[in-house]
Formats: structure tokens, C-alpha cells, sequence
């Protein structure tokens, strides 16, 4: 497993084309997906949260909300995340934003996850400023779980055969993982026929055991593994990801584009 230095990423691009599909919300432009996600139908890892469990039979929906800032400053929130999962016990919601730094790049910012049940009542809520961390952590750092959603405004980025970044779960878990481009393939999925490229995204095992190289190649097989499909032309939406929602052991999923 080569040692590719993380990177930040930069400003979230989408082409003037597609930002005249978005709605407008004053400064904002706002996009809006939707996903059919159901559980993987062969789990690789047996954790104790089975995504056959939490999703109903015909499985879930997942919401996207995607807000863009067209014209940031250094400084300014640039871009906010809202993922919602709808799942049998209720609804998990995930918010994350990312700020422009003065180099033009992009930096976590504030994460949110609530957990609501059907009758409306707020059962968890965790939030994290990431610009303020516990304790000090890399620049190239961000909420795993909207990563993927975010790397699909890196088209040249998302495309290189292989760079890293650390992915932050909560202030005790950060760890760096990898991605990796596998060729273009068309794709199937309930939203249509897409030509994509596929990515996938693993864990940097010598962050909790020291394998060394050989190991480590003989090793990768076996790795968790996230694979995410995007869109090969703009605006490079996720079509489909497969694995596990969260670091390993986390329900394992199919999440799939609903709508063109």
C-alpha cells in the first residue's frame, strides 16, 4: 500500500451548465437527490448493527441536499452536505459544511448527526466543530460518512489513480484511507443508464497494525472496502455505493440514485 500524501480538497466545482438546474435560495444554489438504499444482500463482516434489521423489506430512502455558495470568500461556509437516512426505528440526519481557507481550498467545518424517531422525538444529537477540534488533527480531514458526496465536486481529484485523505468518525477515531480509480463501466441503477467511474476507498491498516509492505499487499484483499460509482461526465452525481455506512462494522448497504 504506497504512502500517498493526503490532500485537501479543493473548492467544490460544479460547471456553470448544471448550476442552471439547481434551485436558487438567495446566495445559495441548492440541489436535491434521492436514493433507494437496501442492505448489501452478502454482508462481508458480521457486525452487530445488520442493515437487514434497520431498513424495511423494500428497502429505505436515502435524501441528498447538497447547498452551494457559488462565490465564497476565504473564510465562508462554501458548502453544506444534509444526508437523511430513513430507516425502520426512524431517521438519521447528517449536516456537514466545509469553509474556504485563503488558499482556496476546502476544510471541514461543522458536523451534525441527529437521530429522530417516527413520533418526532430527538434521541441523539452529536455535533462537532471540526474547526476547533479536542485535539489537533490533520487539514485533510472529513466526516466519513458524507466523504463520498463531497469528493464528486473533485472531478480531476476524485480521477487520480490513487491519493488519501483522513476520515474523521468522532475525535477518537480518525483514520487515513485511500482511494483508488478502477476504469469506467456502465451502469444499471434505478434513476437509469449511466457510463461512471468507479472508486474505491479503503483503510490505511498500518494506522492500528505495523505490517509493513509485504503484508500489507497480501493483506489488501481482505480490507474493508467502500465502492463508489460516479457520474463520468458532470455533474458527476454518486450513482451507487456499496459497503459499509460508517467505518467497519457499520451496517453494510446499496445506495442507489432513484431519479435523473
Amino acid at each position: 500500500m504506497s504512502r500517498v500524501q493526503p490532500e485537501l480538497f479543493q473548492r467544490f466545482t460544479l460547471p456553470p451548465a448544471c448550476r442552471d438546474r439547481l434551485e436558487r435560495d438567495g446566495d445559495w444554489l441548492v440541489e436535491r437527490l434521492r436514493y433507494v438504499v437496501r442492505p448489501r444482500p452478502k454482508p462481508k463482516f458480521h457486525g452487530v448493527l445488520d442493515a437487514r434489521r434497520i431498513l424495511a423489506p423494500e428497502g429505505g430512502e436515502t435524501t441528498v441536499v447538497t447547498r452551494l455558495r457559488p462565490d465564497p470568500r476565504p473564510g465562508d461556509e462554501a458548502i453544506a452536505v444534509e444526508v437523511r437516512h430513513g430507516l425502520l426505528p426512524g431517521t438519521i440526519i447528517e449536516r456537514a459544511t466545509c469553509t474556504l481557507s485563503d488558499d482556496g481550498r476546502l476544510r471541514a467545518g461543522d458536523f451534525l448527526r441527529r437521530f429522530v424517531t417516527p413520533d418526532g422525538v430527538e434521541t441523539r444529537r452529536e455535533r462537532a466543530d471540526l474547526t476547533a477540534p479536542i485535539g489537533p488533527i490533520p487539514d485533510a480531514t472529513y466526516p466519513e460518512v458524507v466523504t463520498p458526496f463531497l469528493m464528486r465536486g473533485q472531478p480531476r481529484a476524485a480521477r487520480t489513480p490513487k491519493r488519501s485523505l483522513y476520515a474523521w468518525t468522532n475525535d477518537r477515531f480518525i483514520s487515513k484511507v485511500y482511494t483508488e480509480v478502477r476504469g469506467e463501466r456502465q451502469l444499471s441503477v434505478p434513476a437509469g443508464r449511466f457510463r461512471c467511474f468507479e472508486q474505491w476507498m479503503y483503510p490505511d491498516l498500518n494506522d492500528w497494525v505495523a505490517l509493513g509492505g509485504v503484508l500489507t499487499k497480501l493483506a489488501k484483499p481482505f480490507i474493508p472496502r467502500y465502492t463508489t460509482w460516479y457520474e463520468a461526465d458532470a455533474p458527476w452525481r454518486v450513482v451507487r455505493f456499496e459497503g459499509a455506512y460508517g467505518p467497519p462494522g457499520a451496517p453494510e448497504v446499496i445506495l442507489e440514485l432513484a431519479e435523473p
